[in-house]
């Protein structure tokens, strides 16, 4: 029995739909740490980083994840800015002011639902690289991860 073509690939790997195709960026190697409290959010985000060859690292919290970061030290760290408890500014600014081998340097991207000016002004003000608002365009993340990964390689 023959099998209809799988649409997410194409010679090479795996792209978008549309009338524009436009191949995934590959992050293969690439250990990416996410920190998301909204499971739903954290599940699409994590699988498409794995979709892409990423080794994924979730959390449901950034104080989880930052007790882990003396151990673990990703590529590219992804963090929602609000979140109970430890939320990402403040996970950011403690980051940050540790040594490069316990995770202080490691590229950040901070993703949220507040469009606000001042919330990627925050972000940006304690040490996430980039900003992002949800809906997240996956494609842009994924790419946004290798861009990340490779100028911090």
């Amino acid at each position: 029995m023959e099998q209809d073509a799988d649409p997410l690939h194409e010679t090479g790997g795996p792209r978008c739909g549309g009338a524009k195709r436009r191949f995934w960026p590959d992050l293969s190697g690439i250990h990416v740490l996410l920190i998301e409290d909204n499971i739903d959010t954290r599940v699409m985000v994590g699988e498409t980083l794995q979709y892409c060859g990423a080794i994924v690292t979730t959390y449901e919290s950034a104080d989880k994840a930052m007790n882990d970061l003396t151990e673990i030290v990703p590529n590219v760290l992804i963090c929602d800015l609000s979140m109970p408890g430890l939320d990402g500014l403040e996970f950011m600014l403690r980051l940050r002011g540790r040594h490069p081998e316990h995770g202080g340097t490691v590229p950040a991207i901070a993703i949220t639902a507040y469009y606000e000016e001042f919330a990627a002004a925050a972000a940006l003000e304690v040490g996430f690289d980039a900003y992002m608002t949800k809906p997240i365009k996956l494609e842009h993340l994924c790419a946004l991860v290798q861009e990340l990964a490779v100028t911090r390689s």
